[in-house]
């Protein structure tokens, strides 16, 4: 699912953490991460039980079948249950060795309200790539979710898990990006909530297992944005090692809308949609190449542009390449990866635009923390013109550009090399991993221009990968663009570490 903005690549991130602080006697041992996360809101509010909707899956009516990855083949089923409330249990599966994404939703969108699922967690196997959700889509930007898997064996060390505990990971995919990791026992029932109240107009997030609470959020987003309610298994790379080795299930026995008195009616969308098909996840070793010679943005990317629906003018593919654009009105294009990635390598083979002087214009690649709470990071590579005494230094001249590489934390920030445009280049960042910490390795056609050792590692940071130009920021070197200029990507590539 899910996911995905940069001090160097503008977004705009709206983060307020909440309000007032919950006694810390009401903290359950299984929480695991930043105590912020566990306050509640302050406002209260009238649920309308009245007006509740229960789904208890005796029947589906009301759902509706929403595999990924362009698969049609239905693992639903209502099975008999005696453990729950009517004796009827929806049933969900996917297949060993496998990478299915098994789903269903609401036919119907809702807005503020609790959402419930009571859910049986069944037996996962250690460390496999399975995941049991329970969660609010929009769209990959505006989702909110449980997803219960067994974690991978770094994760579960590090949590001290026993034999019969996997991790419920909580998650806000965007605006802002929040992820809690929470203990909770397997083999039995757990009752999964979020709350999602209204605070001037926006949402207010609130997970619950078991009614305790564990993660709370004000977004930046409100009923603008109302989401299918989903029930799914899933079996995905970054919640275990090892792809599942036998056949997974989970239990729903019922889900339950309460509206707020001040919350939406249910919409039926005129146009409804799912979850973008994703490409398969690769495994560790593996290279992906993403080119663009049929003529498309390849699956598992999804473009962003600072001037809304006026976008398309400035990004495409054309002859082979990728062209991203920019010019005084729109100073950011960008396409973004929809799974962060951790240790790898990543390459992107660019043509840079010849400029026509000393202007502030910038394109290569990204890597920017996929979860803000755990502080912003981001590390580049990117071409530009770079300020007269750089240009000096290294001896670029004419409208030759300069080789930026920078990282947030820890602080880099050099030109290395000289770029002639209309040229080829393989910009690539690699991820090595020493000590399972990240060592960040800088490198122009496959040679080493940068080292750095780092304190961190893919337990704290993710990253979101990006390919991108954007210009006239005020830190740049030179003048503001005076005309539209477009960098052009060949390919981009990501090696699985």
């Amino acid at each position: 699912m899910k996911k995905y903005i940069i001090s160097t690549i503008v977004i705009a991130v709206y983060s307020i953490l909440a309000i007032t602080a919950c006694d810390k006697s009401s903290k359950d041992e299984r929480f695991t991460n930043d105590p912020n996360s566990w306050v509640t809101v302050s406002e209260k509010s009238e649920l309308l039980e009245d007006k509740a909707v229960k789904w208890d899956f005796a029947i589906l009516d009301g759902w509706t079948l929403a595999n990924q990855g362009n698969d049609d083949i239905d693992h639903t089923s209502i099975a008999d249950n005696a453990d729950c409330e009517d004796n009827k249990a929806l049933r969900i599966y996917t297949e060993a060795n496998s990478q299915q994404r098994k789903k269903v939703r609401t036919v119907k969108q809702y807005g503020s309200g609790l959402y419930t699922w009571r859910i049986y967690i069944s037996d996962l196997g250690d460390v496999e790539r399975v995941s049991i959700g329970s969660w609010l889509w929009h769209d990959d930007e505006h989702e909110l979710d449980f997803e219960v898997g067994s974690g991978t064996s770094e994760e579960r060390a590090a949590l001290q898990l026993t034999e019969d505990e996997v991790i419920a990971y909580i998650t806000c995919q965007a605006h802002p990006w929040v992820q809690q990791k929470v203990r909770i026992q397997k083999n039995t029932w757990h009752i999964f909530q979020i709350d999602l109240k209204l605070v001037n107009g926006k949402y207010f997030a609130t997970w619950l297992i078991d009614d305790v609470s564990y993660a709370a959020q004000q977004l930046s987003f409100g009923e603008d944005y109302p989401f299918y309610i989903f029930c799914s298994i899933e079996n995905l790379k970054f919640i275990g090692d090892t792809w599942p080795y036998k056949d997974n299930y989970g239990l729903w026995d019922y889900t339950v809308y309460t509206p707020y008195l001040y919350s939406m009616e249910p919409i039926t969308p005129h146009d409804p949609t799912n979850p973008v098909d994703p490409e398969p996840e690769p495994d560790e070793g593996e290279t992906v190449t993403w080119n663009f010679d049929d003529g498309n943005i390849p699956g598992g990317w999804s473009v962003w542009t600072s001037v809304g629906g006026d976008g398309p003018a400035y990004y495409g593919v054309q002859d082979g390449y990728l062209n991203l654009s920019n010019d005084s009105y729109c100073t950011t294009s960008r396409i973004t990866y929809s799974t962060p990635v951790g240790f790898g390598k990543y390459t992107w083979n660019i043509r840079f635009p010849a400029l026509a002087g000393a202007e502030k214009f910038m394109a290569g690649g990204t890597l920017y923390t996929s979860n803000e709470s755990n502080g912003y990071h981001t590390i580049s590579i990117t071409g530009w013109y770079g300020s007269d005494d750089e240009r000096s230094r290294l001896g670029a001249t004419g409208n030759q550009l300069l080789m930026r590489v920078y990282s947030e934390i820890p602080a880099v920030d050099k030109n290395v090399a000289v770029l002639t445009p209309d040229t080829d280049y393989k910009l690539t960042v690699e991820l090595k991993k020493v000590n399972n910490k990240y060592v960040f390795v800088w490198l122009l056609d496959e040679s080493v221009m940068q080292t750095l050792n780092t304190t961190y590692g893919p337990d704290n940071i993710t990253f979101l990968f990006i390919a991108s130009a954007e210009s006239n920021r005020a830190w740049m070197p030179g003048y503001d663009i005076s005309g539209k200029y477009t960098a052009k990507f060949n390919y981009i590539e990501y090696t699985v570490y």
